[in-house]
């Protein structure tokens, strides 16, 4: 071999590393996946880390799992943190890109890939590790299976995040509710804060005391309002190991605004492993309705396995109904009549803990409403209502529509929120007053549809549009009613009511027929804190 063909080769192999070399310098730090290790058991929400350091200016990395993409990350400027972090929820099935066909993530070696990429695309670099996935791994039910009980310590706080979402599923809804507008629309979404405190223990049952701390509400993806722990009292339960509330110190349906409930799900009687089914009383719960009005289906249960959730060793149980129920399913301003109801919800109960750990419901509703709703509720939200607070023992008076008036003209009159001070007893004033102060008025409304004259509630003159959060466009969801003012026996000032939403303008029909079709979708989530 000629002389300077060695030194050729040679020449370009120096060229090469110093080239590399060059590149890790100007990048300060190599690339490689910092977490997880190469070996690593891991299980439910996996990070994984990459020094930021060695992307270039304008570069991103993509994100492979098992050779299937996942995402694409890019750090941000503003962004300081010295690793570019992606979660990957081991419990989601992993969506092949060309099919779209989702595959579960079963327990065993999974290699994990991040490919970085300079700014025009060209992949530069690339780190890959094997990790071990457990999440069934290390759990193991008696032969004769294992009794589900709730085990509250006494003097023991348990928190918990609770997430309401309402889906009008408007292109079968008709355009008499929706107002003509077309396809799935969230109206309403809710994020509640609970604490269960232990008060005490007598045998068997339980002295729980549940107080919501907080609660974040969004309508048409738009903050309305935040609440904070002072507009929230709290009720007393007496509840047994399997969930049974034998006993509530206070009937919510008074203001179940204030007074707010998580309901914790019934328990079998008997011992359960994988694979075992039994039938037990579900709750049909819809968000802001008082746990006294949810109806109760017995819906049917299964032990579908044991993972790993939340740190706690659980059991998952799948439970489900599908059927008619009779009557009428209160919800906001609306009975549905005799509506169809499919309940679909997962629990993970951690069984050596004693406690909840995370639930994931859907509840699909379709039923009949009237057509003939009071124009005025038809109108955008009013103010909240008073908080319920202690101060001077003077009689606050309502600060909506007056009494003996009909409902706010649609010419835009504004809807005032509701003052703490007074309690409306069956659509009249005087019978049965409350003190307390003056409620701050409500921020005034956005003008509804028109329409005209406006009937009292239960036999008495109207109010207007009753205060609380927008629903369908022109339908106040979710939002209390005139009575909901603030509490009683010396409350001292409500706090302002949030802005009116508009009302949709219709084209006529309205009272054309006595029915219309109403389907939703309620998507429900509960997930137990750390403490």
């Amino acid at each position: 071999m000629p002389k300077y063909s060695v030194w050729r080769a040679a020449l370009a192999t120096a060229v090469a590393v110093l080239g590399v070399a060059a590149f890790a310098l100007a990048q300060g730090t190599p690339f490689n996946i910092l977490r997880p290790a190469d070996g690593a058991i891991v299980r439910e929400r996996v990070r994984i880390e990459v020094p930021r350091a060695s992307i270039p200016e304008g570069g991103f990395v993509a994100i492979y799992i098992d050779g299937r993409f996942q995402t694409s990350l890019a750090p941000r400027r503003d962004d300081k943190e010295p690793r570019l972090r992606y979660i990957w929820d081991t419990k989601v099935p992993i969506v092949d890109p060309s099919t779209q066909k989702p595959t579960p993530v079963k327990d065993g070696e999974h290699t994990i890939t991040v490919v970085l990429y300079d700014p025009d695309g060209k992949a530069i670099d690339r780190a890959e590790v094997r990790v071990q996935v457990a999440n069934q791994e290390g759990i193991s039910l008696p032969a004769i299976g294992t009794r589900l009980q709730y085990r509250f310590r006494l003097g023991e706080n348990v928190n918990y995040k609770q997430h309401d979402e309402v889906i009008l599923l408007a292109g079968q809804t008709g355009a008499e509710i929706t107002g003509g507008v077309t396809g799935e629309q969230v109206a309403y979404e809710a994020d509640t804060f609970f604490n269960l405190f232990a008060y005490d223990i007598r045998g068997d049952t339980f002295i729980i005391r549940q107080r919501a701390n907080k609660q974040q509400v969004l309508a048409y993806n738009q903050p309305v309002y935040t609440l904070g722990e002072e507009m929230f009292r709290a009720v007393l339960q007496f509840v047994t190991p399997l969930g049974r509330v034998i006993y509530q110190n206070v009937d919510t349906t008074n203001d179940p605004y204030v007074f707010r409930v998580m309901v914790l799900p019934v328990l079998p009687e008997l011992r359960v492993k994988v694979g075992d089914t039994w039938t037990s009383w579900a709750h049909i719960l819809l968000p802001d309705m008082p746990v006294e009005r949810a109806r109760k289906v017995l819906a049917q249960n299964k032990v579908e396995g044991v993972e790993w959730e939340g740190g706690y060793p659980t059991v998952k149980i799948r439970q489900t109904y599908e059927g008619t129920l009779s009557g009428t399913l209160e919800f906001s301003n609306y009975a549905l009549q005799d509506p169809k109801v499919k309940l679909d919800r997962t629990l993970w109960f951690a069984f050596n803990a004693g406690r909840l750990v995370r639930s994931e419901a859907t509840i699909e509703i379709e039923g009949q409403v009237p057509t003939g709703v009071q124009p005025a509720r038809l109108a955008g939200l009013g103010g909240m209502p008073g908080a319920p607070m202690m101060g001077a023992p003077t009689m606050g008076p309502m600060m909506g529509a007056p009494y003996g008036a009909y409902g706010a003209p649609y010419g835009g009159a504004p809807m005032a929120g509701f003052g703490g001070g007074e309690e409306e007893d069956r659509g009249r004033i005087g019978t049965r007053a409350r003190r307390g102060a003056i409620g701050a008025p409500g921020v005034p409304g956005v003008p509804g549809v028109p329409g005209g004259a406006i009937a009292g509630r239960r036999g008495a003159t109207g109010y207007g549009a009753p205060p609380g959060m927008p629903g369908v466009p022109g339908v106040p969801m979710m939002g209390p009613t005139s009575g909901m003012a603030g509490r009683m026996r010396g409350g001292y000032a409500g706090i302002p009511g949030v802005p009116g939403m508009p009302g949709v303008p219709r084209t006529g029909g309205l009272q054309a027929r006595e029915q219309a079709p109403l389907k939703l979708k309620v998507i429900q989530s509960v997930q137990l804190l750390q403490q």
